[in-house]
């Protein structure tokens, strides 16, 4: 059987505003009297107090978030052209650039690991004249990714015509 209290705070609100003005305006049709109702108009006040502060703090929060998030690109938008301009710097060694925690080049490549399975093609036929080839890693099949280390062109669709 549902539970007849909302589990939204915003619905609940509405219930419970609904709930303790028409107990009290027919107390007496219910067969309660005022102190019956004394509990919960006190915790009704307790609980307005509470979501009315945390619905203000989200909306504080959410505000300092977008806030942050715009001072941040914009900090990052002054940081990058100067670390553009390190990188390229013959006057910047690498210990210089691993101590700025920035990226040194690596001049030695690392090969690729020896990939443990293989690509499988999926042709399929979607209509006369047209074919979608497309590739995947034998051990996952129904996934598009393809082994570690692989290289393959992308899904393509050729037709014919």
């Amino acid at each position: 059987m549902p539970d007849y209290l909302p589990a939204p705070d915003a619905q609940f609100t509405t219930w419970q505003a609904n709930f303790v003005t028409y107990a009290n305006a027919i107390l007496v049709a219910l067969g309660l009297v005022a102190g019956d109702m004394t509990p919960i108009t006190t915790a009704q006040t307790a609980w307005g107090t509470a979501y009315t502060d945390n619905v203000a703090k989200q909306n504080a929060a959410q505000a300092a978030r977008a806030l942050k998030d715009m001072k941040r690109a914009a900090y990052e938008g002054a940081i990058r052209p100067l670390v553009k301009r390190l990188q390229a710097s013959a006057s910047v060694d690498d210990s210089e650039k691993a101590a700025l925690g920035i990226t040194v080049p690596d001049t030695i490549p690392t090969p690729t690991a020896v990939p443990t399975s293989k690509p499988v093609i999926q042709v399929e036929c979607a209509s006369r004249l047209e074919q979608s080839v497309g590739f995947a890693d034998e051990g996952t099949p129904t996934k598009k990714a393809k082994p570690a280390g692989v290289r393959a062109r992308p899904r393509t669709t050729c037709s014919a015509g």
